[in-house]
């Protein structure tokens, strides 16, 4: 039979180790403690803006702690991430972004990189977007091909808008496929960008999202589909490379850490963002406001997917990127 001063000194130790967390990870039990920041590479107001809060409401429910989305605009989206990069490892700081932020902003006429895709780790993803040329209805055109053709007969340049991502190379493809110049101008943020459309001053935008409410009331007319597959929303637009364009991006909208949280506490937030993800009304909400599909990869999958991602967008900097526009 154990001694009396055996039990105690037992007790003792496991209350102690309890207390220090021990066994569970330090500090890691009781995550989250505090309010997790939520940085988004885009202004108040735009469909990443609004995922990002959709997004982080549900998920404090289910964390118990106040997901704080803050705006930081700026770099197309790498400001955020460079921001994040920086942030302590703790699993108190994320960010909301798209696939493009990430893979490849941080290269894009950069003679040193920003940052790597390798150098975050990864809470989930949760929609897949596509990335579309959108026309104001009553052009004369249906279809990109047909805007070409017709831009080309009045010897007009194609004027493109985009507000970020790798829209002025999407352009520039556009103009040396069709044999016409490009004229690419870019603004910070999708609503002015669509505002260039509506009001007459550019041929078309370059946009994930930022069209929905106008094309849905007929104002405008998604009349070329980027990614690799025509957009569902949208199936009587053929994608770039059915058109003989040489040229795809793909994207996605999802949560990213520090590299380097601890298991329990990257676990937690991948649990939450789980739940979340598979919520029919989470998915109601994306589907009805932002078009967009659930994606249903692992974050395991993600994060090759990343990378994947990443080496793509390179070679397109590579082939479409003009070097007499590079800055040095």
């Amino acid at each position: 039979m154990a001694s009396k001063s055996f039990v105690n000194s037992a007790v003792f130790a496991a209350a102690s180790a309890l207390a220090l967390g021990i066994g569970s990870g330090p500090g890691v039990a009781a995550f989250p403690e505090k309010p997790v920041t939520v940085y988004v590479g885009a202004g108040a107001g735009g469909s990443t803006d609004a995922g990002a809060r959709i997004l982080s409401k549900a998920m404090e429910k289910i964390l118990g702690q106040p997901m704080v989305v803050v705006n930081k605009p700026g770099g197309g989206g790498s400001k955020a991430l460079v921001l994040l990069k920086k942030a302590a490892p703790d699993g108190y700081t994320v960010a909301y972004a798209f696939g493009h932020h990430v893979g490849f902003q941080p290269h894009y006429r950069r003679t040193k990189s920003l940052y790597w895709a390798k150098d975050f780790d990864y809470v989930g993803s949760i929609t897949v977007p596509h990335q579309s040329i959108v026309s104001l209805a009553g052009r004369g055109w249906k279809t990109l091909s047909e805007m070409a053709a017709k831009l080309k007969k009045e010897n007009k340049p194609l004027r493109l808008v985009y507000s970020g991502g790798p829209g002025r190379l999407v352009g520039e493809a556009i103009g040396a496929h069709y044999g016409i110049q490009a004229q690419i101008i870019r603004v910070r943020g999708g609503g002015n960008s669509m505002q260039r459309v509506l009001g007459g001053h550019v041929d078309v935008v370059f946009t994930g999202g930022a069209h929905v409410k106008h094309t849905d009331a007929g104002k405008t007319m998604v009349i070329g589909t980027v990614s690799d597959s025509r957009n569902p929303d949208y199936p009587n637009a053929p994608t770039l490379k059915e058109m003989g364009v040489g040229v795809s991006t793909e994207t996605l909208q999802l949560m990213v850490a520090p590299k380097g949280i601890s298991g329990p506490a990257l676990k937690k937030l991948q649990d939450a963002f789980s739940k979340v993800r598979s919520d029919p009304e989470i998915v109601k909400l994306y589907r009805k406001n932002l078009r967009m599909v659930m994606d249903t990869r692992s974050p395991q999958e993600l994060e090759a997917y990343m990378q994947k991602l990443e080496k793509n967008y390179i070679a397109l900097i590579k082939k479409f990127d003009k070097p007499s526009k590079k800055k040095k």
